[in-house]
This record gives structure tokens, C-alpha cells and sequence, in this order.
């Protein structure tokens, strides 16, 4: 008796398609391999000076970023980065409240 087997052929049918098949699972595979290797995380070191300031009585997010204006930039975007430093909103200020100033601006 003889072995007769036959070998089943595949037929792509739609050449773009396999292809545009292929290319995606070659992206999962590598961005899967990236996600479980810890690829992805930012290994850049960012060093950002800052400077504390005392709020007193009767300051305003104005004034501050006048007195930290050394570039003479717009005073309205120290304020903004005054505010993100801080997590905070331009009524928050009370006397005492320790602000982060960036050194960068």
C-alpha cells in the first residue's frame, strides 16, 4: 500500500490584502514585544530649575511673574507656567502659600 498523501497548497487570493495583512501583524508582534519589555517608557532625563517664592499679603499672580519676567516674555505665559507648576488657579493665592517658580521661562 502506497502512502498517498497530498499536500494542501495555499493560495493567496488577494495579493495587497496578505500584505497589508502581514504588515500588521509584524507591527503587533513588535510593538507587543516593545510593550513587555519595557521599551516604550521615556528614559530622558529632564531637569527643570525652580525657585520658591512666599506669597504675601495682597500679591497677585501679576505682580509675581513681573518680578520673574527676566526674558521679558509675555507675563500672561509666566503666569500660566506659574499655575501648572502649582496645580493651581490665579484665585488660589493666600498669603504664606509657598509657590514654585520655573527658572526656565
Amino acid at each position: 500500500m502506497k502512502n498517498t498523501r497530498t499536500r494542501r497548497r495555499i493560495r493567496v487570493k488577494s495579493r495587497p490584502r496578505f500584505i497589508t495583512f502581514l504588515i500588521i501583524m509584524i507591527g503587533l508582534i513588535v510593538g507587543s514585544f516593545g510593550f513587555a519589555t519595557g521599551l516604550n517608557e521615556s528614559t530622558a532625563s529632564v531637569t527643570s530649575d525652580f525657585t520658591t517664592y512666599t506669597v504675601c499679603a495682597g500679591d497677585t499672580l501679576w505682580d509675581i511673574a513681573n518680578t520673574f519676567n527676566y526674558n521679558n516674555k509675555d507675563t500672561r505665559m509666566i503666569v500660566h507656567a506659574i499655575c501648572q507648576a502649582n496645580d493651581i488657579q490665579a484665585g488660589d493665592l493666600r498669603p504664606d502659600m509657598v509657590l514654585t517658580i520655573p527658572t526656565d521661562m
